[in-house]
């Protein structure tokens, strides 16, 4: 992998920092300014649907009018919500700065994974898959970090603005290093969605993300009820660096054998190591067990991305995006069912919801296994 691909991956990964993190700017800015958690809430779950909505479409566009102008224009009309969200101080403005934040979000993702394929010289993009899923761990890992930094300097907003401007200076490097890449508008052909191998990583990655979901509510509630609220972002970063070694380790050692067999194998691993969160009663048993649940993340991510750009095609920046709306819907439907969980249990048995979401999507992808492709050059 070159050195010019490399910095675009890092590039378009810090990016989306104010798009990782925005769950929680918003839930600060709200509670702060315009009438607490009730608020935040509803903020939250207007981004969200806004993003739902939106992504489909901005990632139709990167084949239509090509990667770069969709991010200029879309980063800048998300620089703007995100500016107006960051200065309302009621409900209803801050609600609605959090749906149009949401509508107006780049397809900064969706873009670097449908082009890695079209950049790596080898024509094998699954180190520069791995490279990607790093990057985005590494994302974070350290963004929390840079909330809690500016939230002690200068408050909430100001949070949510240097946020907002890191991502987009980000962005705007990213997008001069992206190469010009052909664009052409081809007819459109069978629905993505007619195809059974993206039914297939659709319902699978719908799944995974309902234990996302449920993991962002659950190991807060674990930590509360472990009485040591404030080592929930430590746990989340044991996570991520669990999840960063394996990326780490996929990249070292390349790939070897079919991808769909390696895709099989690292969920079925994440369904099994899940099963450990259920048994911890302290921060420090807690803690071994979420980095071994993170470390085959990155590496199915990454597999995942790989397998989706074989079946897509040219058309790849488009599913990234259904797979987007998958994930946040997946994401919602996990947070819903878990926050009862986590008021009754506060962790223990709360965290087999998230080996039931894992497990069911495995048996998914096991019993439709035949629809993905056999491997790297199907």
């Amino acid at each position: 992998m070159n050195v010019r691909l490399f910095a675009l991956i890092v590039c378009l990964n810090v990016a989306q920092l104010p798009i990782a993190m925005r769950p929680l700017l918003i839930a600060l800015v709200a509670a702060q300014q315009a009438g607490g958690f009730s608020t935040a809430g509803l903020a939250g779950g207007a981004a969200a649907t806004g993003m739902a909505l939106s992504a489909p479409w901005w990632s139709r566009g990167l084949l239509r009018f090509g990667d770069r102008r969709v991010l200029i224009s879309s980063g800048t009309l998300f620089l703007a919500t995100e500016l107006a969200l960051a200065i309302s101080h009621s409900p209803l403005p801050t609600i609605g700065a959090a749906a149009l934040s949401g509508l107006c979000t780049p397809p900064i993702s969706s873009s670097v994974r449908s082009m890695l394929p079209r950049l790596t010289s080898s024509g094998d993009p699954a180190r520069a898959y791995a490279a990607n899923a790093i990057a985005l761990e590494t994302v974070y890992i350290g963004s929390p970090l840079w909330v809690s930094g500016w939230m002690t300097l200068a408050g909430p907003a100001a949070a949510l603005v240097a946020s907002a401007l890191a991502g987009v200076v980000a962005l705007a490097a990213g997008i001069v290093l992206a190469p010009v890449l052909p664009h052409r508008i081809h007819r459109a052909g069978p629905s993505l969605l007619a195809m059974p191998a993206v039914r297939t990583l659709g319902a699978t990655y719908l799944a995974y993300w309902i234990c996302m979901g449920a993991m962002w509510v659950l190991v807060p509630a674990f930590a509360v009820h472990a009485g040591a609220s404030q080592q929930s972002g430590l746990l989340v970063a044991l996570w991520s660096a669990g999840s960063l070694a394996g990326g780490l380790i996929l990249a070292a050692r390349g790939t070897h054998g079919p991808q769909r067999n390696r895709y099989l194998w690292l969920l079925g691993m994440l369904a099994a190591t899940s099963l450990p969160l259920a048994m911890p009663t302290t921060i420090a048993a807690m803690a071994v067990a979420i980095t071994l649940f993170g470390v085959a993340l990155a590496p199915w991510l990454a597999t995942n991305d790989h397998l989706a750009s074989q079946v897509a095609g040219r058309r790849s920046g488009t599913l990234f995006g259904w797979l987007t709306t998958a994930g946040q819907i997946g994401s919602a439907t996990g947070a819903t069912l878990a926050g009862p969980l986590a008021d009754r249990y506060g962790g223990g048995p709360a965290f087999l919801l998230v080996t039931v979401a894992l497990g069911t999507g495995l048996v998914i992808a096991l019993h439709r296994k035949e629809t993905l492709p056999r491997d790297s050059g199907a």
